[in-house]
């Protein structure tokens, strides 16, 4: 009789468990994305934030006007974002040149950079202004540009959501898509910079 007990309990508590367990796995899953998101948007903010300091124009569908000339017409908004950079020697001199970096989404909600290389002590590489489509972020499902009427501040808004395969992205309320706004600004095109510490 007590063999009989323990087997019928048994039989309640076994399914009960693992559904407990696969809840828990679940939820774990999530808030580790969700924790690789917040990484993800705040290494970005951080590169967007310093790049911009070193630009100084904003454009979307077309590169940036010269720094030294007055912006062009700007505010339309598009699907990359593009700045103007001033470009410095390794004595963090100006070269006199400029470059154009620019973000977008591919076909593949891949965020992707083309511009100068950064160099490890972040400057921007004056002799490689061409790297093409370096990877930025995954699982961008929007990405979206308004800069305002001077080229000086652009908003940017990210949408990512959750890379395959993830279980838990068919539980309600978990791994649903992340949107994000970015405001950055134009830094001051300075005639030197000073080195970094």
């Amino acid at each position: 009789m007590e063999l009989l007990v323990s087997l019928l309990i048994s039989g309640l508590l076994v399914p009960l468990i693992w559904t407990t367990i696969q809840g828990s796995i679940q939820f774990f899953e999530a808030t580790t994305w969700q924790a690789q998101l917040q990484r993800d948007f705040d290494r970005l903010t951080a590169l967007l934030e310093s790049e911009a300091q070193d630009a100084c124009l904003f454009g979307t569908n077309a590169g940036p006007g010269d720094c030294s000339e007055p912006p062009p017409d700007c505010s339309a908004a598009d699907n990359q974002l593009r700045m103007r950079v001033t470009l410095f020697d390794a004595n963090n001199v100006p070269t006199g040149e400029d470059a154009v970096i620019t973000y977008s989404r591919d076909d593949n909600n891949d965020l992707r950079r083309t511009g100068p290389t950064i160099l490890a002590d972040g400057r921007l590489d004056p002799a490689n202004t061409t790297a093409n489509d370096q990877l930025v972020m995954r699982g961008v499902k929007a990405f979206s540009v308004s800069p305002n009427d001077d080229c000086s501040t652009a908003t940017i808004q990210i949408k990512a959501s959750p890379l395959a395969p993830n279980t838990f992205t068919a539980t309600p309320g978990l791994g649903k898509p992340v949107t994000r706004t970015i405001a950055v600004r134009t830094g001051s095109r300075p005639l030197s910079r000073s080195p970094q510490q």
